[in-house]
């Protein structure tokens, strides 16, 4: 008897670990096809740990492993928001109103109540702020009056339980798959440039702020 695939991923590394939720393989929820995320933050992860500049890792023990999550879909089965760096799939939607039959099946498919009706029941857009991107309304909608207008990743960094809990902080956007890997790589480099002492990536970002661990450096000015 053959045995089946696994329906999650993990791969270890020296002083990291990648994780991703069934997405990878067969979850229907999935926001977007990138099964071989997994293994290029895994490449990116290994090369970081033998450059000179390195992510300052310690041996690898379980309280000092650098922790990657990737979760394909909002329902973030892998706890991205407590890793180190986390992914979540997202396939944001866009609303054609003039093919709307105000059936409200979008909206009741809403958990975050992101549908945005008019009186009647006919759709008028999406919220923004309140949408994460799951695409249920899209499957929801049987006169095509919702449809994906991007899909991508949403980027989080400096997540960890431990002593001092802390949830990572959401960049902006969604991020193409084949650009994660560099980013992740780029922002643990940079924690680990800048801790002090026995600090995770975690408390780097909550003292220095996110966005000084993850922005470009700023061009220098002229004369």
């Amino acid at each position: 008897m053959s045995t089946p695939p696994p329906r999650t991923v993990r791969l270890d590394g020296p002083g990291f670990c990648v994780t991703a939720c069934r997405g990878a393989v067969d979850c229907p929820r999935r926001a977007l096809d990138a099964p071989e995320l997994p293994q290029a933050l895994a490449a990116a992860l290994a090369e970081l740990a033998t450059a000179p500049a390195g992510a300052g890792t310690d041996q690898p023990h379980a309280h000092t492993l650098l922790r990657v999550a990737v979760a394909y879909c909002p329902n973030a089965c892998s706890q991205p928001q407590i890793a180190d760096v986390g992914a979540i799939g997202a396939a944001l939607p866009a609303a054609t109103p003039d093919a709307c039959i105000a059936c409200g099946a979008c909206a009741a498919a809403c958990r975050e109540g992101a549908v945005l009706l008019d009186g009647l029941g006919a759709i008028q857009g999406i919220d923004a702020a309140r949408c994460l991107g799951c695409g249920a309304c899209v499957a929801a909608c049987p006169a095509g009056a919702l449809a994906v207008a991007r899909r991508g990743f949403r980027l989080l960094v400096g997540g960890k339980l431990g002593r001092h809990p802390r949830l990572a902080d959401e960049l902006p956007g969604l991020h193409a798959p084949e650009a994660l890997p560099a980013r992740a790589a780029a922002f643990l480099a940079a924690c680990g440039a800048a801790r002090r002492g026995h600090e995770r990536p975690g408390d780097v970002a909550a003292r220095l702020g996110a966005a000084a661990l993850t922005d470009p450096p700023p061009a220098p000015e002229r004369d």
